[in-house]
């Protein structure tokens, strides 16, 4: 991804930020911002403490009317193909997401990149997890990206890994893929826990409309620390 694509569907970033994110130095970013500028980009600097680098005027594409669940899985299509070495056209993936973002006016992008952060695309299931592992409930899907879209909660039946039945309530602030299979990642509501459950092992979902959340996938993370190891499964 080049540094214009960067900067459009953004709002002032720093030069270091944006130096750490395409994998350059300080001193190429500041000189690829002259030679833009030179060919009449409109980006301005904000100085001070939030200030940074940002482009103004057109935003260079046509908007795109996708629903937040459609930007949400282009967001993990990329995602996994990014994950895929050498697969044809895998590196376009990302760069063709973040000009989507920059068609959509910026408060709506901001929205867009803070539900497709809340996914996160590790390793491949392991030879054990597939071993056991099944298809998740058909009413599943549809109900856990109403939850986790809507920022409402989500209860069902679960089965831990000891085959011990549970009914859970939670607060779903991520999802973690471990291609085929993916994991919420909760703030369980009634044990005030930071919990990670397996798609095959839950059951009779629904929503709790009556409970919104606000996403906060850093705290729980910081939570998930805090109980000195990572969510682990229910």
């Amino acid at each position: 991804m080049g540094l214009l694509d960067f900067l459009r569907g953004r709002e002032a970033t720093p030069v270091a930020e944006i130096a750490s994110a395409l994998k350059v130095s300080a001193r190429t970013v500041h000189r690829d911002l002259a030679t833009l500028r030179g060919m009449g980009h409109p980006i301005e600097s904000d100085p001070g403490p939030g200030g940074g680098v940002r482009l103004e005027g057109a935003r260079g594409v046509t908007a795109v009317h996708l629903s937040p669940e459609e930007v949400t899985s282009l967001w993990l299509a990329a995602s996994l193909s990014a994950t895929a070495t050498g697969l044809p056209w895998s590196r376009s993936t990302r760069s063709a997401l973040h000009k989507l973002f920059a068609s959509v006016p910026r408060e709506r992008a901001r929205h867009l990149r803070a539900l497709c952060e809340r996914v996160v695309v590790g390793r491949p299931a392991s030879s054990r997890v597939l071993a056991e592992v099944g298809p998740p409930s058909e009413e599943l899907l549809g109900v856990f990206e109403r939850a986790f879209a809507a920022q409402v909660c989500l209860s069902f039946d679960y089965r831990d890994r000891h085959g011990q039945p549970s009914r859970r309530c939670v607060e779903p602030h991520g999802l973690l893929v471990e291609a085929p299979v993916w994991y919420v990642l909760a703030l369980d509501v009634e044990r005030d826990a930071a919990r990670m459950f397996r798609m095959d092992r839950i059951s009779r979902p629904r929503l709790v409309l009556e409970r919104p959340f606000v996403p906060d996938f850093e705290g729980l993370r910081a939570r998930a620390l805090a109980q000195r190891e990572p969510p682990a499964p229910g």
